[in-house]
């Protein structure tokens, strides 16, 4: 893949606004401003923050894809994009702890993820019921079990990341509009015109990296991107050597009593569930993002947990909620608006943006450059819900 950091601007530098501050904003203004660029990032609040999709305290990188094989180079580019944003800002964010997809061998995402293994040829190891338990003992496992182990798999540190996505790219020129809502991107012929409520302001291209806040900015039309609200619980340890990274892959479980994914303990305390067998609660936007969280649902997290996660105590301790948007078939959208091709989509990315974030961010940043990217997966082609649409 072609991808690369150093500056590759065809011509003169463009000024572009990023829209957005969370890990897609950032690493798309991270590779503009690598390109020569001149970035402007605005978000209507801080960066990070605890309202949208980066928020959460730890997520997962893996290769072993269950989406699809079609995703893994993508990914492995971005491990090495990670890796050279670590470089440069001299700092920790992704730790390398390998990853575990848990389940019966029949369980379509346990096969999803061994036909991916099989037909990329992909390093793993298929450990039985027996092997589990002595090497990962946070896991509780059934005696007809297997997990599936990926090496090359990790836990985030999002919050961290995303500051060192900011901080990389202002170190090359950036600047950031925190507290700066965008009310309106129009085009016109010869400039694009972002509308804060501090005036307006033109460019020669605009990225919208929203999130959960793509609404009309993207030009996708009402119920493409829809919002749901996204619930972490923390859970006590009752021994932390073996809930540590060294020790404790993060995973992703399916058992007939709990779907979940477990994320290390990263603070010497608590260890994330973040639950998947009970639907994320639908959201019309994500100003009504809620605090509260039903109580039935963190006991069923809590049932879950007293099952399959033994050496926890199986009280939450602590919950938090953020928000998300999906697209309606769970591909993000990245690619040129079919309003305008200088405004770049990156946007409805599923539960699925952060591990690729970089690469995402090189693909707008290629787009914007050169206007076309050989990085870009069809999968994630905005025109499969624009077709048609009126510019």
């Amino acid at each position: 893949m072609s991808a690369d950091t150093s500056t590759q601007t065809t011509g003169s530098p463009k000024r572009v606004a990023v829209v957005g501050a969370g890990i897609v904003g950032t690493m798309a203004a991270w590779q503009l401003a690598a390109r020569g660029h001149v970035v402007t990032v605005f978000d209507r609040w801080n960066t990070p923050n605890d309202r949208g999709a980066s928020a959460g305290e730890s997520r997962i990188f893996r290769t072993l894809y269950k989406e699809g094989p079609e995703y893994v180079a993508f990914i492995q580019r971005a491990g090495e994009l990670w890796k050279e944003l670590e470089a440069a800002q001299d700092t920790h964010v992704l730790d390398w702890c390998g990853g575990l997809t848990i389940g019966r061998s029949d369980h379509p995402d346990v096969r999803a993820v061994l036909d991916c293994a099989d037909e990329l040829e992909l390093e793993h190891r298929v450990l039985d019921a027996a092997a589990m338990r002595e090497e990962f003992p946070a896991y509780g496992v059934d005696d007809d079990e297997i997990g599936v182990f990926d090496p090359n798999a990790g836990v985030f540190r999002p919050e961290l990341a995303v500051l060192a996505a900011r901080d990389e790219s202002v170190r090359l020129g950036a600047t950031y509009r925190t507290y700066s809502e965008v009310l309106n991107i129009r085009p016109f012929a010869d400039r694009v015109v972002v509308y804060t409520g501090e005036g307006a302001e033109s460019f020669d291209s605009v990225v919208v990296a929203t999130g959960p806040w793509a609404g009309a900015l993207s030009g996708l039309g009402e119920g493409i991107i829809r919002n749901k609200q996204l619930v972490g619980s923390w859970f006590p340890v009752r021994d932390a050597e073996i809930h540590a990274p060294a020790r404790m892959p993060i995973s992703v479980r399916r058992h007939p009593e709990g779907a979940f994914s477990a994320f290390p303990c990263l603070d010497g305390m608590g260890v994330k569930i973040l639950n998947h067998h009970l639907e994320w609660p639908p959201l019309d936007s994500p100003e009504e993002l809620q605090r509260y969280i039903d109580p039935d649902f963190v006991r069923s997290t809590e049932a879950a947990v007293a099952r399959l996660m033994p050496h926890l105590d199986s009280t939450a301790v602590r919950v938090s909620t953020w928000t998300e948007g999906f697209s309606p078939d769970g591909a993000p959208i990245v690619g040129p608006s079919q309003v305008d091709d200088r405004i770049i989509l990156a946007v409805g990315m599923s539960g699925q943006g952060f591990k690729f974030s970089p690469m995402v961010g090189s693909v707008v940043a290629d787009y914007v450059t050169t206007g076309s990217s050989t990085d870009a997966l069809a999968i994630m082609d905005p025109t499969r819900f624009t077709s048609g649409a009126a510019s």
